[in-house]
C-alpha cells in the first residue's frame, strides 16, 4: 500500500498543521485540497489521527480505529453516496454537539466536500460560525472552486500539491517494482498516487506516451497531420487519455524552457530533439491552451476524431505563429 503518510510529510501544509497539533492550537474546521479524488480519504484521516491520538492514551488503538472507521469520536461524510447530502450535513450537526466519548476532541471529516450543494454549504456555515466546543471539521476537497466563498472564509485552508516524481517514487516503490513502467506511470500521473496507479495499470500508456513524443517531434507542417491524426486514432485509446498526457508533457516542456528542475518526465531531452526545439515557451503556452480547449470540446460530446485533428492543426499554428515573433 502506497506510504501516504511519507507524502504528506513532505508538504507544508502537513508541516503547519503538526505545529499547530502540538501547540495544542489546532483550527475549528480545516479545508485540504488535492487533486487525487481517489485517495483524499487517506490524507484527511491522516490528519483526523494527529488531532485524535494528541488526546488519546492509547495512540495506536486510536489510530487503527481510524482507519477501520470504527472510532467513536471520529465521523466520516458522505455515509453512503458519493455526494455529500444535506442530510449528511445534518447529522453532523447533530451529532457535533454531543461530547467526545475518547479523546479530548470529536472530528468530523467530509470527503468530497466539492460535492455539496449550496444547500447543504449553507446549511453547514452556522456550525463553522459557531462551532461547538472541542469539535473538528475537516472538509476534503478536489477543488475549492465548488465551495461557497462564506464557507471558505471560516475554514483553515491547506494546499496538498501534486507530488514530485522521485517522492511519488518512494512511495510507491512496493506497489510497483517495475522501475521503468513506474517512471512511465509517473511521467503522466498528475503528481497523484491515484493517477500513477492507474498509469501503472495501463498496458496501453507507453504507447501513448510514445505517439505524443512523436507529435512533437515529427508532425512538421500541416499535411502530416492527417497522418499523425490516424496514428492516434489507430491506438484504440480515449482521446481524453491522449489529450491528458500530451498535456503533461507539454507543461514539462515548459519547465524544463524556464529552467525548473524536479521534472516528471523527460522533459530535458525532450526538448533538445530537432523536432522539438521549434517550440519555444510562447509556442508551448499557445500548445497547453489549445489542449484546455480540447477538453472542453471532449465535454460537450464533440468527435474525438474531430477534436484530435483540430488540435494538432492548432499545435502547429502555434509552433510556427511563435518561431516567427
Amino acid at each position: 500500500m502506497a506510504d501516504f503518510l511519507s507524502l504528506l510529510k513532505s508538504t507544508a501544509a502537513y508541516g503547519a498543521f503538526s505545529g499547530e497539533v502540538a501547540k495544542d492550537r489546532v483550527a475549528h474546521a480545516y479545508l485540504i485540497v488535492h487533486p487525487d479524488d481517489e485517495n483524499l480519504i487517506n490524507y484527511l484521516k491522516i490528519f483526523a489521527k494527529d488531532i485524535v491520538k494528541a488526546s488519546s492514551v492509547d495512540k495506536e488503538r486510536a489510530e487503527s480505529l481510524i482507519e477501520n472507521g470504527f472510532h467513536p469520536d471520529v465521523k466520516i461524510y458522505p455515509a453512503k453516496k458519493d455526494v455529500v447530502l444535506t442530510e449528511d450535513v445534518a447529522d453532523l450537526i447533530n451529532e457535533s454537539y454531543i461530547k467526545p466519548i475518547e479523546s479530548g476532541k470529536k472530528v468530523f471529516i467530509i470527503n468530497r466536500a466539492e460535492t455539496m450543494n449550496a444547500s447543504a454549504q449553507n446549511k453547514l456555515l452556522k456550525t463553522l460560525e459557531e462551532p461547538p466546543k472541542n469539535a473538528v471539521i475537516i472538509l476534503g476537497a478536489t477543488s475549492e472552486y465548488p465551495l461557497l466563498a462564506t464557507v471558505k472564509s471560516r475554514v483553515r485552508k491547506l494546499i496538498i500539491p501534486e507530488f514530485s516524481e522521485s517522492a511519488l517514487k518512494d512511495a510507491l516503490k512496493d506497489d510497483c517494482p517495475d522501475a521503468e513502467k513506474l517512471k512511465t506511470a509517473i511521467a503522466c500521473g498528475n503528481g497523484t498516487v491515484g493517477k500513477t496507479l492507474e498509469n501503472y495499470r495501463d498496458e496501453k500508456l507507453p504507447l501513448v506516451l510514445a505517439a505524443v513524443i512523436d507529435v512533437i517531434v515529427n508532425m512538421q507542417s500541416s499535411k502530416d497531420v492527417l497522418m499523425f491524426t490516424g496514428k492516434i486514432a489507430a491506438l484504440k485509446v480515449s482521446a481524453l487519455e491522449f489529450i491528458s498526457v500530451m498535456k503533461t508533457v507539454f507543461a514539462d516542456m515548459l519547465k524544463a524552457a524556464e529552467g525548473k528542475s524536479d521534472l516528471v518526465s523527460d522533459a530535458e531531452a525532450l526538448k533538445k530533439t530537432e523536432g522539438a526545439k521549434g517550440f519555444t515557451e510562447g509556442a508551448l503556452v499557445f500548445a497547453i491552451d489549445s489542449i484546455n480547449e480540447s477538453e472542453k470540446r471532449l465535454k460537450f460530446n464533440v468527435s474525438e476524431g474531430t477534436v484530435i485533428e483540430r488540435l494538432l492543426f492548432s499545435i502547429l499554428e502555434g509552433k510556427y505563429k511563435w518561431r516567427k515573433s
